[in-house]
């Protein structure tokens, strides 16, 4: 079973997403260049939305599980003198090297929820004799010599499964997981997130900006310091797509999963990316979403809805927004005339406007984003048999 999220959002001026020259995202699609948030930020504030609002637990990302495992782990009987080593070819033996200019942080960032870091440190416990015997030639080091290289500790495939077991947190169930160095450990997404583009063409705009020094004397004129920023405004489309059975299989419980099911939905539509906020605050939710609930059949972007830009028409009583939602619709049911409706299950919709823009979507309509989103949820209990 799959479960879409087709969103038109329109943004006010802002920079909620910025490249390495410090400027707006943009990309280039239909022959035109576009305003693009990429998928990375919006998961990152579908995770922090998570967070805030406690509507699911979240995993961490971070470098410093080496830290973390030191607290959990010293002073239930293992030696602090020797903890720091044995740590390292625990971390080295399941998660990754250790980072070679910081010794104290693994090479690359972990993605790791409170579960599996509790078992983690049950596991250190039950193999602290075999991690203290590796450890040693590191601890029989001179100083300002080299130290002897670490014999490699035989990987024990039940460890093994017993932190896969612990459980991925619900973000990692759904954005997964990936351990370059050991792939048993890996998580595949159950989510799918599109980079969300502009239904338009977009060109950028540049703030020239001053700050002034309020300690200047009388006489002395001018800024205290001036700088351009890059900024846009845009009506994006988003897409997202979650499978059902793979986020069952990386949480292994029912109720759960529906849980994180609900809770994505309700965060993809209420999440806004943080960038530039407190100099432009573009707090703007969508004006109009659609989840459809698909039981077999490819799932389907609607992106090339807008291979065509939108454009507003001069003296049309319309605006983009409008426009962009009438541009989705009509492409839909243009893919439901070619491709059918088979395996569709439900299409539950909510907006904020006009109902002519809907087409035959009109009688999707749930008016608000919670009934939408409970109407998807007993799509989903149906389809499954209750």
């Amino acid at each position: 079973m799959k479960i879409e999220l087709h969103l038109i959002q329109n943004f006010a001026p802002s920079c909620l997403n910025r490249d390495d020259t410090n400027q707006p995202k943009d990309c280039e699609f239909g022959g035109v260049r576009r305003a693009r948030i990429s998928s990375q930020c919006i998961k990152r504030a579908t995770r922090l939305f998570f967070r805030e609002n406690g509507s699911c637990d979240i995993g961490s990302r971070t470098k410093r599980l080496k830290q973390i495992l030191m607290e959990k782990v010293e002073g239930t009987g293992s030696s602090k003198d020797e903890l720091p080593g044995a740590l390292d070819v625990f971390l080295e033996t399941y998660y990754s090297q250790m980072d070679s200019k910081r010794p104290d942080e693994t090479a690359v960032l972990l993605y790791i929820g409170e579960p599996e870091i509790n078992e983690a440190a049950k596991c250190v416990k039950d193999l602290w004799a075999n991690l203290t015997a590796a450890a040693a030639p590191v601890a029989e080091g001179k100083a300002g010599k080299k130290k002897a290289d670490r014999p490699s500790l035989k990987r024990d495939p039940q460890i093994t499964e017993r932190l896969k077991a612990a459980g991925p947190s619900p973000d990692i169930g759904l954005f997964g997981r990936m351990l370059a160095e050991f792939p048993d450990m890996n998580f595949d997404a159950a989510a799918q997130v599109a980079h969300a583009i502009s239904t338009h063409r977009v060109d950028m705009d540049m703030d020239f900006y001053t700050a002034v020094d309020d300690l200047n004397p009388a006489s002395e004129t001018g800024a205290g310091m001036m700088g351009v920023t890059g900024f846009n405004s845009a009506c994006f489309y988003r897409y997202a797509l979650i499978d059902r059975a793979q986020l069952l299989d990386n949480l292994k419980d029912e109720s759960l999963t529906d849980e994180v099911i609900k809770a994505f939905l309700l965060a993809s539509v209420h999440a806004i990316p943080t960038g530039k906020q407190n100099s432009m605050a573009a707090q703007n939710l969508p004006s109009f979403g659609m989840f459809v609930v698909r039981s077999s059949g490819a799932p389907c972007s609607l992106v090339n809805a807008f291979a065509e830009p939108v454009r507003t028409i001069l003296g049309k009583d319309e605006d983009l927004i409008g426009r962009s939602i009438a541009a989705l619709t009509g492409y839909w049911a243009r893919m439901q005339r070619v491709y059918g409706s088979d395996g569709v299950l439900g299409t539950p919709l909510f907006h904020d406007g006009r109902e002519e823009r809907l087409g035959a979507l009109a009688s999707s309509d749930k008016g608000s984003v919670q009934d939408a989103v409970t109407a998807t949820m007993e799509a989903v209990r149906a389809a499954k048999g209750g």
